[in-house]
This record gives structure tokens, sequence and C-alpha cells, in this order.
């Protein structure tokens, strides 16, 4: 039965986050990685353990930087192994491959051995060739690798140019449908002449009646529907008018809604009635990157809760009305950014089990990840809108009951948020609707945490505006909200908050939405 080819990947301290992403790109690849934190089990001797796997390595990588590259410590010592086993292969074995994770100096004594730049567009496909090479060394006994990358984002079509007949012909329909308009417009504004004329007319009749001839006339229809009072009224007391029925009323006019600013409304058998949109839970709008919007009317919100200190104290907080996006920021909508220059690439196209996932239209409508606070923010200011603040983003989770989590206050479940593992990645956005927030929000707990606008500090409810707060003035570290795929139960909380640098953009479970004004 053929095994996995059985990798170690020798690397220093500070370059683990991309040791990391690259343990799991060689894992969804069917190679098994060797990595210290994931394989070193609690009370193991490291240098007892770290040798032996090295020596049942089948091919090692030695994974380098500008600030590994020359760094003291085990890793050189894991180099040295790696070089002694070498002398061991037959001439021509590759047996060690130095991996250089950004553009660096080899090392002398592994200058001899081809690297491969794991930073360049093609770095990941010439690993797999390197890899491929040493599994036809060991024979059948070793699975070899597929290096065909996955389904990649679909290209849009190129629409063709059109022939010159075809422009004309364009050109000419676009000529008639502006004189339509234009020929439109003008009966418009003959109609709004006429009535002006008409009411004009009105008014200068109504200024020329004098106070008497009114109370006259006023008389007069006093008189007149006297008599017909007593000509009638006979007939109404005793009953004698003949039984008739009602007749029904069927409009058959058009009726008109005139204003001052704007076209006639005009509705056909129906009686028009000008009203006003009221907005409250429940309204949606559309944002220019085509994402959902829902309405938090302004009001008080319980914030805060007596779990951790940085939550403390409870407190009551005033928000305007605001828009908060229904979802995450997906992979399509910021490739859309990334592609008119807006935006900055995340800094890994992969996630957690897929090694193609930005750059995969398969996964198009999942959230965004690899982005730092900068990315989101940019991301925002070019859709028109701007990140969330941390009250605005607890009001849109939990509402104004103080729920502990978004759908209230019964424990996570699997039905209700992507949380502690069990997908063991991002989902769809939108994926658990019975864990949407009373505003309509969805995946406000679980999936990805996302950055919101605010400076973190861990003491600032303590002296915190309670109107329309928007964190302290400065800070190091930008704030998080809301659980991820990965997160706890006690994370997955809407009053939960940490923060991180917002220069940081290593992370696979870090999103973000966006949110804006509602005047």
């Amino acid at each position: 039965m053929p095994r996995p080819l059985q990798v170690f990947l020798c690397h220093a301290s500070q370059d683990k986050p991309e040791v990391w992403k690259l343990h799991r790109y060689l894992k969804t690849r069917g190679v098994k990685p060797w990595l210290d934190v994931e394989d070193l089990l609690p009370g193991e001797d490291w240098e007892v353990e770290i040798p032996k796997a090295l020596f049942a390595s089948d091919i090692i990588l030695v994974c380098l930087s500008k600030n590994s590259v020359n760094k003291e410590g085990y890793v050189q010592k894991e180099i040295a192994f790696a070089l002694d086993k070498a002398l061991e292969k037959p001439e021509g074995t590759i047996f060690i491959i130095p991996v250089k994770l950004e553009d660096c100096e080899l090392p002398k004594r592994l200058s001899r051995y081809q690297a491969v730049d794991l930073f360049r567009t093609d770095g990941r496909k010439r690993l797999l060739m390197g890899l491929n090479k040493r599994i036809a060394n060991l024979g059948d006994e070793v699975l070899p690798i597929t290096i065909e990358e996955t389904k990649q984002r679909t290209p849009k079509p190129i629409k063709p140019e059109p022939k010159p007949e075809e422009k004309l012909s364009e050109a000419i329909t676009s000529l008639q449908e502006e004189k339509t308009k234009h020929k439109a417009i003008e009966n418009l504004k003959q109609e709004y002449t006429k009535r002006d004329q008409e009411s004009n007319l009105i008014e200068r009749l109504m200024n020329k009646l004098t106070p008497s001839f009114i109370r006259t006339l006023g008389v007069v229809s006093i008189i007149f529907f006297g008599f017909l009072f007593i000509l009638f009224s006979g007939d109404y007391l005793f009953g004698n008018l003949p039984a008739t029925e009602t007749p029904e009323i069927t409009p058959t006019e058009e009726i008109t809604v005139a204003s001052s600013t704007e076209p006639t409304a005009t509705a056909t058998n129906s009686l028009a009635i000008s009203t006003t949109t009221r907005l409250d839970i429940g309204s949606t709008t559309l944002g220019k990157d085509g994402m959902t919007l829902m309405y938090v009317p302004a009001g008080e919100f319980t914030m805060g809760s007596d779990k951790n200190p940085d939550e403390q104290p409870i407190h009551q907080v005033y928000l305007d009305a605001f828009w908060i996006d229904q979802t995450e920021v997906t992979n399509a909508m910021y490739a859309r950014c990334v592609d008119a220059n807006e935006c900055n690439p995340p800094s890994s196209t992969s996630s957690y089990t897929q090694a193609s996932y930005f750059d995969n239209s398969e996964f198009d409508d999942f959230p965004v990840i690899y982005v730092s606070w900068n990315d989101a923010f940019a991301y925002c200011e070019y859709a028109g809108r701007r990140l969330p603040t941390e009250a605005e983003w607890e009001k849109a989770a939990r509402g104004t009951n103080a729920n502990i989590y978004p759908w209230g206050n019964t424990d996570p479940k699997d039905n209700l948020l992507n949380f502690n593992g069990n997908v063991g990645d991002t989902t769809e956005v939108g994926s658990y609707p019975e864990g949407a927030s009373i505003y309509g929000a969805l995946d406000m707990s679980g999936n990805v945490n996302e950055w919101v606008y605010d400076w973190y500090d861990s003491l600032f409810y303590q002296n915190s505006q309670l109107v329309n707060p928007q964190g302290p003035d400065e800070g190091k570290a930008r704030g998080l909200r809301g659980g991820s795929w990965d997160g706890s139960s006690d994370e997955a909380r809407s009053s939960t908050r940490f923060g991180i640098s917002p220069s940081i953009n290593l992370n696979l479970n870090l999103g973000f939405r966006c949110a804006m004004d509602a005047d």
C-alpha cells in the first residue's frame, strides 16, 4: 500500500506563520509534513523527537527568510542533521530543498542546493515538482503528488468588438431613444404649463369675488337646498322611494397627484396616495458592491458584560441609526476591489484546508480572510461605507435585550454558527440563518473574527462615552469582534472583545463587514 511522502519542515520560530501555511498546503496535496507545534505531544522531549523525525523523513525543506537565515539556535542544529543525512544519499538524490519564504541570501553551506522561491507565482508548483522527483527515487512505495492547481476563478468572457455596421445601428437606436425621452419631457412641460395657467385663472377669479357676493351666494344656496329638502322629505319619511341597489363605483379616469418639483404620478383605476417609507427593523438597502445592508434603528442598548474585565462595566449606550452589512465581505466582492487597484490582495490565497481559496471561483461567496485592518478599512471606503464601531457591531449582534449571543441566550449549537472546529474551515456566508440577530445580520458569531473601527483598550468601558462612542483616540491594536470557525463558545459571545495590530494580515480567520450612517 503506497504511503504519503514524509517531509520535515526545518524553520526558525519567527517564520512560524508562513511555515504553517506551507504545512497546510502540503497536507492538501497528500503529503505528510512534520511540524513541531503540530506533531510534538505535550511532555515529549523535543531534543529527542526532532532528530527522530529528521531521520524518518524522506525529504527536508529548510525554510528561510531575511530574519531567520543567519539565526542562531536549534534551527542550525536541524540544518546540520539534514546535511549529515544528505551525505548518505546516492549522488543526484533530492533530499534537501532550501525554501525561500521571501527574497533572501542562502547560507553558504546550503548554496550547493537549488532553492525554490516560494514567494514567486510559480513557487509552489516548482516545489511540488522537486518533491515528485524525490518520490520517483523512492519508487512505488510513495504516492505521487498531483501538481495541477484546483479550479481557478472563471475569467469573465471578453465581449467581441462590434462591427462598424453594428456600432452605427446602436448609435441610431440610442439617438431614437433620446428623441423619445425629450418628446416625453416636452409633453410633461406643456402639461405643467397648462395646469399652472388654469390654477392662476381660478386664483384670479377668487381674488375678484367680493365678500358681499360670497354672502349673497351663501344665502341663495341655503334657500335652494331647503327647497329640495321640502320637496323630497315626504317620500323619504314615508318610504315611498322605489327600492334601488347601491351602484357600484368603478373609477375609469386617471387620478393624478401633482408635485411642484417632481413629475406627476399617474394611476389608472386606483387612487394614488402619497406616503413616506418608514425605516424599521427588517428594512434593507443595497450597497454599490452588491452587499445587502440591514437597518439598525436609533436608540439605547446594553453594552458589555460581567464575564471578562475588558467587558466591564455593563453600561447603556445610545447610537444613532445605521446600516450594517448582512454578511461578511466575500472573496468575490474583495476581488473586485483588488482588480480595481483599490485594495491589496490577501496575504495568502489559501484557507486552512483549501490550497486555492481566494483565487478559486468555487469559494466566491465565502468570507475573505488574510486581510489586515488597513485592508478592511480600504475596502469599506471603496464600497462607499466604513468599518462599524465596536458599539455598532455589538448592538447589531445582540439587539436591545442584552442577549448573550445574536440568536438569544441559548448555548451555541452546530445549527446556529460555524465554531469550535465543527466544520474545520470557513463556510459560505449566510449559511446559518437560525443564528441571525434581531436585525437580520448573519454570521455575527462564528466563521471569521471581524475587524471594527476602534482602537482597542482593555479599560475603555470604564470611561467610555455614552453616545456614539468611537473608542480611544490612539492605540497599538485595533478591535476584533465575533467568534471564528475555530473559536470557542466563549469567543462567540456578542460582547467578547480583543485586539491585534492593524497591520497583521497573516491570520486565516480574520475577516470583516462594513457599515454606514442612516441619514
